[in-house]
């Protein structure tokens, strides 16, 4: 066979099979240009802040494929600044708080763009408090400390009232 005919079925070949990838492990093998190195699910499992990343897909309502990485945050790692006790105020009732980064994956070959980065409180109460910030994925790939909602019984205001856990 030609070298040339071996390049084509080659190239083929990686076409297809990037066509046949889901699109949750197109993003997870991604780099992107924030740093080229490492791929967009080594970046987010080197975050020292995080204890699992749950991942999804879905198609949006102008027909795009969307992929979330829902990252479980280490909160006591992360509001060190707060005593313990204004620590477990805070969380009385938060069901849960994560970071949520969301990607756009386009075409053959794929192509994938970080589309939102958030960071996300969902209360007992069902309240969400939601903070985004486009500065947040980059310090994830640089392994900083993002800044989180630590205020003492703030985080949901009003929720152990509401659940009649009350003080």
């Amino acid at each position: 066979m030609s070298t040339t005919l071996c390049r084509a079925v080659t190239a083929l070949a990686c076409l297809l099979l990037c066509a046949c990838s889901s699109p949750i492990d197109v993003v997870r093998e991604a780099r992107l240009p924030l740093d080229e190195t490492v791929t967009v699910e080594q970046a987010l499992a080197r975050y020292p802040y995080f204890t699992g990343i749950e991942w999804n897909t879905y198609e949006d309502e102008h027909g795009k494929r969307i992929v979330e990485a829902v990252c479980d945050i280490d909160v006591a790692a992360t509001c060190r600044g707060v005593n313990p006790e204004g620590l477990k105020l805070a969380r009385r009732d938060v069901e849960r708080d994560c970071f949520v980064a969301r990607f756009v994956v386009d075409g053959l070959p794929r192509q994938v763009r970080a589309l939102e980065a958030q960071h996300l409180t969902r209360c007992t109460n069902g309240a969400r408090l939601v903070m985004a910030d486009p500065k947040y994925l980059r310090a994830i790939y640089n392994r900083e400390q993002v800044r989180l909602f630590c205020l003492e019984g703030l985080n949901c205001p009003g929720a152990g009232l509401a659940t009649g856990t009350g003080q």
